[in-house]
């Protein structure tokens, strides 16, 4: 499809479920350019969202209408809302639609401000009687690296009760950064062109992201439940700090750049917040079907990530050191916080499916050695500092679970002690992976789904591999894992009965045109075998 039709098509469609627009918005002072969300859906309640785009500052009114018809010819509830500078123009409301509506009844909303009506959004509430439901995966949304396709295919299929964000929403890298090689030709530079580290800098990014044609279309589709990473602050993010945060000052405080990090993530998305800004992790409930429970192993609690290099002694390798640390209690990635948290949710819980959705994978993973798969001259200078390492057999990514043992021991135990088998939704990655996971007694504790990245590049689009060369070695040498796909983008949806949960991993054509064709999928069925969850490709 040529980018013109795609582009015509595209913006058909959107007209499709709007509400009548009025006039321009010149004349009216106002436009909703950033579509409609919700988010963060329970029982009784979803989050309604939008931005105003006035054209003075200052304080503005906006109404917000929420009907059970598409054409508003009944409205069941409206209410004027206040918004300003102070939260970007962004408006956001806790829409308690039991008062209204059935648990799980779909509904409509919109917003006006003057005689300009924003998109219609479609949004529902999670009913206890749920039997079935489908929920979309997304992970690690590059704006600079293509478009936004998987999510317009996800919207297009319009079946979807609720979609899951894992992290890496947006990036903080500059142009000339990581994945911009194709910014300009396709029209996406990053704004600001600068790296993030402000708050206007950080609402800028999110207003562009917003702008995305596919994204609007999922976000006005269904609501959203998301939780951060590091892009969403700055690369490799811990608590105290980040890999891509300078440590000589020249970027400002740490503690500030994450505050306005967080405040404008908040601002930008539908989501609930907590009296501690910081606090993330939260769980859902769909009556005794599903337990969701969303985790933030990321900026809550993480200790800095272990590098090997920094065990290299006058020796070489020193082993001892580096397991001994690695493997040290003390090391934190959830937080006892956390942990507690989760071991008193569980175990008040008597849901059939457990889910986890958080950002970094928890299967035990090594790479083969990429040096045997590569020529010399194929070899990126970001990979050369670390091929000293390859035949050590240590874990491959220790920003992951890999790198913090003990505190993925406590969750296995508390979920053994709880009798929770469970499912782990991991992003971050690019790469789509499944895995039969295992506690250190080689015992099966759980099943986990890495989802696609939605643009960012996959392993084999950074290296030069034969991909089947690589799939094959790494499934051989890691016995969790059964299967991977390192080189398409795409989205995970998850079918999900108290028979089974249908995984389908479906994958785009196109990134660098408007085009939301699905070129393949692949499906896995996960089954519940009371002692145990096994998994098969379907």
């Amino acid at each position: 499809m040529k980018r013109r039709q795609a582009l015509k098509i595209s913006s058909i469609g959107a007209i499709g479920i709007t509400a009548s627009i009025g006039t321009s918005a010149a004349k009216n002072n106002y436009s909703f350019d950033h579509g409609v969300a919700s988010g963060d859906p329970l029982e009784d309640r979803v989050i309604l969202w939008t931005r105003l785009s006035p054209n003075k500052s200052g304080p503005h009114e906006v109404l917000l209408e929420v009907s059970n018809k598409i054409n508003f010819s009944k409205v069941a509830f409206t209410i004027k809302l206040q918004t300003s500078s102070l939260s970007d123009y962004t408006v956001k409301y806790d829409f308690m639609a039991s008062k209204h509506f059935d648990a799980g009844a779909v509904f409509y909303f919109r917003f006006k401000a003057g005689n300009t009506v924003s998109e219609t959004g479609k949004t529902k509430t999670l009913s206890s009687d749920l039997v079935k439901a489908k929920i979309g995966i997304f992970s690690c949304s590059n704006f600079p690296a293509g478009f936004f396709n998987a999510y317009q295919a996800a919207a297009d299929q319009n079946n979807l009760d609720l979609w899951l964000h894992l992290g890496d929403y947006l990036y903080e890298y500059p142009m000339g950064g990581y994945a911009t090689n194709n910014a300009e030709m396709l029209g996406r530079v990053p704004i600001p062109k600068h790296e993030m580290i402000t708050l206007s800098d950080y609402r800028q990014r999110h207003s562009q992201y917003k702008q995305d044609q596919g994204s609007k279309a999922l976000h006005r589709s269904a609501p959203l439940i998301a939780v951060w990473d590091d892009h969403e602050f700055s690369n490799d993010t811990w608590k105290k700090g980040a890999e891509n945060h300078s440590e000589d000052g020249a970027e400002g405080d740490f503690y500030a750049r994450r505050s306005a990090a967080i405040k404008a993530y908040y601002e930008w998305m539908p989501i609930r917040e907590q009296e501690n800004k910081r606090k993330i992790f939260r769980d859902f409930k769909i009556g005794k079907l599903l337990h969701l429970i969303m985790l933030d192993t990321r900026q809550y609690a993480r200790d800095k990530q272990i590098q090997p290099k920094d065990y290299i002694d006058k020796s070489g390798f020193n082993q001892g050191k580096f397991y001994n640390e690695l493997n040290s209690s003390n090391r934190s990635l959830l937080g006892s916080e956390q942990l507690s948290w989760i071991e008193e949710i569980v175990s008040d819980s008597s849901a059939y499916w457990t889910l986890f959705g958080q950002q970094v994978l928890m299967t035990k993973l090594k790479f083969p050695d990429l040096t045997r798969m590569l020529d010399s001259e194929d070899i990126p200078s970001f990979l050369k500092p670390y091929l000293k390492f390859l035949g050590l057999g240590i874990p491959s990514n220790l920003d992951a679970w890999d790198g913090y043992p003990s505190d993925r021991s406590k969750l296995y135990s508390l979920m053994q002690k709880a009798n929770k088998q469970f499912v782990s939704l991991a992003g971050d990655t690019h790469n789509s992976w499944v895995s039969e996971l295992e506690n250190v007694d080689g015992k099966k504790i759980g099943i986990e789904l890495g989802a696609p990245s939605v643009t960012s590049p996959g392993i084999t689009d950074v290296l030069k591999l034969n991909e089947g060369e690589f799939t094959n070695s790494i499934i051989k040498m890691n016995k969790e894992l059964k299967w991977m796909d390192p080189s398409h983008r795409g989205f995970l949806t998850l079918d999900i009965s108290k028979e089974f949960i249908l995984a389908k991993f479906y994958y785009i054509k196109e990134l660098e045109e408007i085009n939301p064709e699905i070129e393949f999928s692949r499906s896995f069925k996960i089954y519940n075998e009371g002692s145990s969850l096994s998994v098969k490709e379907s």
